[in-house]
């Protein structure tokens, strides 16, 4: 197996915000050809760039906050972008690299990582087959990517050689056809004087002796990863400004550093901008789902850090906080003295630590960083309540794998464990650690188990999966591995191997068979929390947590080595589905969902709206006037007499009334162990729907009438006709600060103060070319009709740019609907129709579909219709709520929201649309039945409807009635807010 890439949408907008910013700059070619051609960072052109693109009149690239809009002028040009964890950074910031050298020759990159893990996690990506291919599919084999990894370097005797990684990225030159030369290196190598600023026995570009020197020479642009791990005010930047001095400083994060004590973000020219709330909501990311154990009392010892004496002799001194008494500990001694629990933790070392966000701490044995304040839990390192959360983890497991094992594209399922200690993983002597074997114990019971549970099903399904479970059962200890810092000395071949699949070898991760075509079974991956960086698999789906992470750190940085969305075995991402990991944790951090919650609904510039703000509007939708429902909303103490939402009641605000929830993140991402992420199937209810559902899954093809020759020039010549060319125009913003005379506060208004021009011409074949691209008409005859017009009027110097380019496709767009209304039909291709949204990869149906897939909102306190498909009231909108209470009818045999995205209805002008809900009718003789296909539309009256959206509902009401036939007959409809579902069923049955 080998992993597909692919650009996704938000990353190749990220690329365009980025390579944008060089459009019509002045470059530089007259450098040495071992150098980058160069810019001048002051360049106007420049500026213009960057404020059209923040300013959001660049096609495609929405606009940046306003807040956000700040950059340092110091004499380097910095450049952001902003992509939270798990939306694919590290391809962004790779493709980067081939489109600046694609775009304008750009040759020498230094790719500058805070860790050895995130360097690892990089050059594995790079130097990976699976890239090697896609890049070079993309970009031509003879474009090639270089990269030279700067590592620790061994002195040896006699002349003093400079790193080759250095000599080999400074000669590379642009001359050499396809060549593009990255470096990469942490910080800690960049300040590394011993490495950098030594002056070696060898030169290279002629005079450069010092490695410092021979960099700086190539003029590299850099691309930094993790950029709140590089403060301007930190050694390591001002390091990377004074020696190196680049021309281009690309920082792309999830976070970014706070300048000083101001409480703002230090952007710099920040042109793209995918936060989490957006990651999270457009199903860019896996949500999360939050367990801990439940039963733990408060009965335990628990440790308060309270002060520590980095002075010989060094000491800890925690407190007892069930008893009020204060315990000092010197380097070395066991924790275990306070409660036994604790035995085999050591005190290891006070004062400086690893962790970056404790500068001076505690670290214990296990490698857990603490800082003062932090607190332990004595019962959390126990054997017992490890035992507990291991065998949680394998129900979790196991639920989860069944799911993925069933699809029709199969996906292989991997949970993560996060220990306290090697020793009771690898153990000692070369028998296994004491937490592996009760782990081993366990997975055997419950493969035992699931063997039994499963082997009574005769699909095929269920038997390839009894065949791989018993091939588990066969070998308990292979479908476990483990990786620990101390891997990296040991002579253990077994175990370098592992920790070689574990690390460098995702295909084979992800994939149940091993290249020989024996059962690969390992799945369970064991580590301290030396994975949290540098590291990912897709097909996380549970972080096991069976220590504390210790001091406060980012909540998205925990879940982070899970949030990627999955690969099946084919290789392929999967995208547009609703998919979680769960995150099982001790019971001390019980308020960790929270906690994420409101990581998430921080990182917007303008934070969820003001319920004054809102009221008028969500009243409009909700049919009431804004009196009655701020009573209601006062009523349920849900806001204050000033209309502020209650501190803590904003989750239950945004549950009753969802369209209070405008910035912020949607309530079915983030979920706790108490909240259900599953929807069960009706079996009867879908037996019911069977024949329907399996008619609107087959397979059908859009056929459209070819034009005559003289068709496509009146087409042509009338788009052309339609005057379509364009200039581009920005525009720059002021705020002007106002007091409102009702209230006597102030507030920011906007206002235009200047429009500049900001058309972008392109070659005249690439215009034509888009436009073939765009609409499929032949460029010889886009050409002539072109000549046409030319030989009518002069065309302007400037025609052939985006703005044109846009205008021509939304007029073809145009004539394609008013004048293929009639000339298209919907054929179906026959074969079985087997794995789909409610159905596994045999054609039974599932147990469960995951709520997110048919519905943001579930309203566990409103009665569930019995005709309904689903077991929970779950819905997306007001008006739905609505049409799920109202269609208990005596008419309806049952009823179904239609999964997000699983229908798509191709639309002969382009694109698809989705219906929302399937019916099945009973007529009033009792005996025949009518499919009835419903699309919800929020406006008030169809009169309402744009005309695209008329058009679209009559393409949809085509593609449902060629379904119908001797067996079975469907009907479609649009549902506006108007529209009781009653009043639309009883209309459709008597048609």
């Amino acid at each position: 197996m080998q992993i597909r890439l692919q650009t996704l949408e938000h990353q190749q907008r990220a690329l365009n915000a980025l390579t944008r910013i060089f459009k019509d700059v002045q470059l530089d070619a007259s450098t040495p050809p071992e150098a980058n051609i160069v810019f001048d960072p002051a360049d106007p052109q420049i500026r213009e760039n960057i404020n059209a693109i923040q300013s959001g009149v660049v096609d495609g690239i929405a606009a940046i906050p306003r807040p956000w809009r700040s950059h340092v002028d110091d004499g380097v040009l910095g450049v952001d972008a902003k992509m939270e964890t798990g939306t694919g950074k590290t391809l962004a910031y790779t493709q980067l690299m081939y489109e600046l050298n694609r775009l304008y020759g750009f040759t020498k990159f230094i790719l500058l990582v805070p860790s050895t893990p995130i360097k690892e996690g990089t050059k594995a990506f790079i130097r990976s087959d699976y890239a090697r291919k896609y890049f070079a599919d993309s970009y031509g084999p003879q474009v090639e990517l270089r990269l030279d990894v700067l590592d620790p370097q061994k002195r040896s005797k006699g002349r003093k050689m400079m790193p080759n990684s250095v000599v080999n990225f400074a000669q590379g030159s642009r001359l050499s056809p396809g060549r593009i030369s990255a470096l990469l290196m942490t910080d800690g190598m960049l300040q590394s004087r011993k490495t950098m600023a030594f002056d070696y026995d060898q030169t290279v570009l002629g005079t450069a002796s010092v490695p410092y020197e021979a960099i700086r020479e190539t003029r590299p642009i850099v691309i930094m990863d993790e950029p709140h791990r590089f403060r301007r005010d930190n050694k390591a930047y001002q390091t990377l400004i004074d020696e190196i001095q680049p021309l281009a400083v690309f920082r792309f994060g999830a976070t970014f550093p706070e300048l000083g004590k101001t409480g703002k973000t230090d952007y710099n020219n920040l042109v793209f901008n995918l936060g989490a709330v957006e990651a999270f909501n457009e199903q860019l990311v896996k949500g999360v789902q939050v367990q801990y154990p439940r039963d733990s009392s408060s009965d335990t010892t628990r440790l308060k850090l309270t002060s520590l004496s980095a002075r010989k002799p060094k000491q800890a001194t925690f407190q007892n906080i069930g008893t009020g008494k204060s315990l000092t500990f010197d380097i070395g001694e066991s924790l275990g003295i306070a409660d036994g629990a604790f035995t085999g933790i050591t005190i290891e070392g006070i004062g400086k630590t690893d962790n970056p966000t404790i500068k001076s701490g505690l670290t214990l044995s296990n490698g857990q960083v603490l800082g003062t304040g932090d607190i332990l839990s004595a019962r959390v390192y126990s054997d017992t309540y490890q035992s507990l959360m291991m065998r949680q983890a394998l129900d979790n497991h196991f639920e989860t794998e069944w799911e993925n094992f069933r699809r029709s594209s199969r996906v292989k399922t991997l949970t993560l464990f996060f220990i306290d200690s090697i020793e009771s993983y690898r153990g000692s002597d070369g028998s296994k650690g004491h937490l592996r074997q009760r782990f081993e114990e366990l997975l055997t019971a419950r493969l035992t188990a699931e063997i039994e549970k499963r082997e009574g099903d005769s699909s095929p399904v269920a038997k390839e999966y009894v065949a791989y479970l018993r091939a588990s059962l066969a070998d308990v200890e292979a479908t476990n591995g483990g990786y620990f810092s101390a891997d990296n000395s040991t002579s253990d071949e077994a175990i370098q191997r592992e920790v070689n699949d574990i690390l460098r070898n995702k295909e084979a991760m992800l994939s149940f068979e091993t290249a020989s075509g024996a059962s690969n079974t390992r799945r369970f991956l064991f580590s301290k929390w030396t994975l949290r960086e540098g590291w990912d698999n897709p097909n996380v789906f549970q972080i096991v947590k069976l220590r504390s992470s210790g001091s406060e750190i980012s909540k998205l940085q925990e879940v982070g080595r899970g949030l990627r969305l999955p690969v099946d075995t084919k290789g392929t991402r999967l995208a547009g589905e609703q998919f979680y990991l769960t995150y099982l944790i001790d019971y001390t951090e019980q308020k960790f969902a929270e906690s994420l919650v409101d990581e998430i609904n921080s990182d917007v510039a303008v934070g969820p709206a003001k319920v004054k703000e809102l009221l008028p509007k969500v009243a409009e939708v909700l049919g009431k006037s804004e009196t009655d429902l701020f009573i209601e909303l006062l009523q349920q103490g849900l806001v204050d007499s000033d209309k502020n939402v209650v501190a803590g009641r904003e989750e239950d605000l945004f549950a009753a009334y969802p369209a209070f929830n405008k910035n912020g993140l949607k309530p079915d991402k983030v979920v706790k162990d108490n909240q259900k992420v599953k929807v069960g199937i009706r079996p009867k209810r879908y037996s019911e729907l069977k024949d329907l559902w399996e008619t609107l899954n087959a397979k059908y093809y859009l056929r459209l009438e070819e034009l005559s020759p003289d068709e496509i020039d009146e087409c042509i010549d009338e788009v052309l006709g339609a005057d379509i060319y364009r200039k581009e125009f920005g525009r720059f913003a002021q705020d002007v600060v106002v007091r409102d005379e009702e209230n006597s506060s102030l507030e920011v208004r906007t206002e235009t103060k200047v429009r500049f021009e900001v058309t972008e011409t392109m070659p005249y074949g690439d215009w034509l070319k888009r436009v073939r691209a765009q609409t499929g008409l032949p460029i010889d005859r886009i050409h002539a009709g072109l000549v046409r017009l030319h030989a009518k009027k002069s065309l302007p110097a400037d025609f052939f740019n985006k703005a044109t380019l846009h205008e021509f496709v939304a007029g073809f767009t145009e004539w394609m609907e008013s004048n293929y209304l009639e000339r298209f039909t919907y054929s179906k291709i026959e074969g079985l129709v087997l794995g789909t949204e409610l159905t596994d990869a045999d054609g039974a149906p599932l147990e469960s579909i995951t709520q997110g897939n048919i519905g943001v909102f579930r309203d566990d306190k409103a009665i569930v219709p019995d005709k309904f498909l689903y077991d929970a009231f779950v819905y997306d909108s007001p008006k739905e709520s609505d049409t799920i209470r109202d269609s208990k009818l005596d008419e309806v045999v049952v009823f179904g929201k239609i999964p997000r995205r699983s229908i798509k209805v191709p639309l002969y002008f382009g694109g698809t649309t989705s219906p929302d809900f399937m019916y099945v009718l009973k007529r009033d003789d009792g005996r025949l039945s009518l499919n009835f296909i419903i699309e919800t539309k929020d406006v008030k009256k169809r009169s309402d409807l744009r005309e695209s959206e008329k058009l679209r509902m009559t393409a949809a009401r085509r593609f449902f009635e060629s379904m119908s036939s001797e067996d079975i007959e469907v009907t479609f409809r649009d549902q506006v807010q108007r529209d009781d579902i009653a009043a639309l069923i009883k209309q459709v049955l008597a048609d």
